[in-house]
């Protein structure tokens, strides 16, 4: 018989607590269905009539005794993991299952296991139903057994399970979050209820993969998953929907006015369980997310748009940079749209040749005489003019075309320097800017070797420069890349420093010529000691290991006063002169004009 004590929770029940005690106690034992009751550390707490009959084991044989004990045949600690994770993620789980029965051997039952979820605190009870897969024979007590075929554990809910959940993670993919996301929003139409929708991307998985290896980030993405549905209550949804990113659904929230908080608090607790480390053996993994959410009736009352909204608001996440979360805004949209428009003229801005290369003179101290050049992209867009580069870089970053873009901007450059060789003209270093995304997905050594190959330039003309954070997403990898470059003689400079992680231990091991103080230390150095002092030690930093110091964006007389007290080599910035065109570039080099800071303005 069934013992029901344990679902009081140790607390008296009234009159009507009682009767519904005894009607269920009725409903259970005339159950054709086996019922198991089953706590959260997997004691077997209660079993029905039904139970016996099926498995062949008496209810003092399998009450308070672990599941694991009759559980524990090939390919056991499998399924039960699998029946965990689902009840983890979504609080039940269907299929066909190979239980043990006393007799020996094993039989195909169907099994639905789901949790009760108490009214506050944790999950404390398991309702497990066993009925007599089709093709199979009842079990009596003591009663011999007929032969069953074994069944592999599977989903029961339709042939299209495999487009339905993820093999590697066990979630939902897209196209049943979308019905699960179809149905949530009807219902909280006739409740008057409101839905949330977050799409999370975690930051530079890649990497994961990159230096671990596939094993190691399948792995990574499991424990993620987990932690997601942790965060979630049984009721709201998590699925997979690309290589890193998952989609969230809550639903039935209450108070629609709320709604902002009551997500913001998930999407908080979201990233306090990511920021956990994940530990594989002596590897600990830190993981951070971008977040883009979407609340319905606020934003939208149709699955598609919302689901629009969503993926909106994780790009402007993304764009502000790692571990945050932005809600969706109506002028998300019209920049959304503004961008797709730039992003489609961008395509075609290398074959159409819109782009141009700009020359910002870099300037000798002590002589004023023009030593070398940043190379810097511009594009002349047929309608809009010249496009600023802050507007257009990011875009071509987050899509990729900062490949084609990049490698037009560097073999461009490099024709240019062959063009002032044949002139005759001093040759000067021309610095080209290389993007993260080029150093994580080109062959550079290839690119550069082609380059200088087909343009025959001394190779000492040529300055690549590349970011601190660039080179800090994979040091071992940046070392072998930067030495096999510069061994071609072609020179290397780290940009904006003082903005990255890198520090003197690391720095020193790459083979860079130049430093670049970035321009944020230059603005405020007038009425910053604190920044003037960080300027000092960064000179003396890259003198200890004979590397050239350029300063950019200087911009007046009080800054570069400041810069030559403290032993700076080179200048860079609108107070010598603006980026200038090839032409009045190459006109600067025929003259041989020393530029002083008045000129230039």
């Amino acid at each position: 018989m069934i013992d029901l004590a344990h679902m009081k929770n140790n607390r008296p029940m009234g009159g009507e607590g009682r009767q519904n005690a005894r009607l269920l106690k009725i409903l259970l034992e005339n159950s054709a269905e086996g019922v198991l009751l089953v706590d959260r550390r997997g004691v077997i707490r209660g079993v029905n009539d039904a139970c016996t009959l099926l498995t062949g084991y008496t209810t003092r044989e399998l009450k308070n005794h672990h599941i694991r004990r009759f559980w524990k045949h090939e390919g056991a600690g499998d399924q039960l993991t699998t029946i965990g994770d689902a009840l983890w993620f979504r609080g039940y789980w269907i299929g066909r299952i190979n239980l043990p029965v006393k007799r020996g051997g094993t039989v195909a039952f169907t099994l639905k296991v789901m949790a009760v979820l108490p009214d506050h605190g944790p999950v404390r009870t398991i309702v497990a139903q066993l009925g007599r897969a089709e093709g199979t024979a009842l079990i009596a007590n003591n009663e011999p057994m007929h032969d069953a075929d074994t069944v592999g554990v599977r989903p029961l809910s339709s042939d299209q399970s495999d487009s339905t959940w993820d093999s590697l993670t066990g979630l939902p993919t897209m196209s049943l979050f979308q019905d699960r996301l179809r149905q949530a929003l009807s219902q909280a139409a006739r409740r008057q209820h409101a839905v949330g929708l977050i799409f999370l991307d975690l930051d530079n998985f890649a990497i994961i993969n990159d230096s671990l290896g596939r094993e190691r980030g399948d792995e990574a993405l499991r424990e993620v998953s987990r932690r997601l549905a942790r965060c979630l209550r049984t009721s709201d949804s998590v699925a997979r929907i690309g290589s890193d990113e998952f989609a969230l659904l809550l639903i039935d929230i209450d108070d629609v006015t709320a709604a902002v908080r009551n997500v913001s608090v998930v999407a908080r607790k979201l990233h306090e369980i990511l920021d956990e480390p994940i530990v594989m053996g002596s590897t600990e993994l830190r993981i951070s997310a971008a977040m883009g959410i979407t609340l319905s009736p606020q934003d939208g009352h149709e699955a598609p748009q919302l689901l629009k909204n969503a993926a909106t608001a994780l790009s402007h996440a993304r764009r502000r940079g790692r571990n945050n979360y932005q809600f969706f805004s109506h002028e998300m949209t019209e920049t959304a749209k503004r961008r797709f428009a730039m992003e489609t003229s961008l395509r075609h801005a290398v074959e159409r040749e819109e782009l141009v290369l700009y020359y910002q003179p870099q300037v000798d101290l002590d002589t004023g005489l023009v030593v070398g050049a940043e190379a810097l992209v511009r594009w002349n867009h047929p309608e809009r003019g010249l496009v600023s580069p802050l507007e257009f870089i990011p875009v071509a970053e987050e899509t990729g075309l900062i490949l084609p873009i990049g490698e037009w901007v560097l073999r461009t450059a490099c024709r240019q320097l062959a063009a002032w060789g044949r002139m005759g003209l001093p040759m000067i270093r021309v610095g080209v800017n290389l993007s993260a995304l080029q150093f994580q997905r080109q062959d550079l050594v290839k690119i550069v070797g082609s380059c200088l190959q087909e343009t025959g330039i001394d190779p000492e003309c040529l300055d690549l420069e590349i970011t601190e954070s660039a080179i800090m997403e994979d040091v071992q990898k940046a070392v072998e890349v930067l030495n096999r470059i510069s061994a071609m003689g072609v020179k290397l400079s780290i940009d904006d420093f003082g903005t990255g992680y890198s520090s003197l231990s690391q720095l020193r091991h790459f083979p860079f010529k130049t430093l670049k103080i970035d321009r944020s230390f230059i603005r405020s150095i007038e009425d910053n000691p604190g920044d003037a002092a960080i300027v000092s030690a960064i000179i003396a930093m890259a003198h200890s290991l004979h590397q050239t110091v350029i300063v950019e964006g200087l911009e007046t007389d009080a800054q570069l006063e400041i810069m030559r007290s403290l032993h700076c080599n080179e200048m860079q910035g609108f107070l010598f002169s603006a980026p200038t065109s090839a032409e009045v570039f190459t006109e600067m080099l025929r003259c041989g004009t020393s530029l002083s800071p008045k000129e230039g303005v």
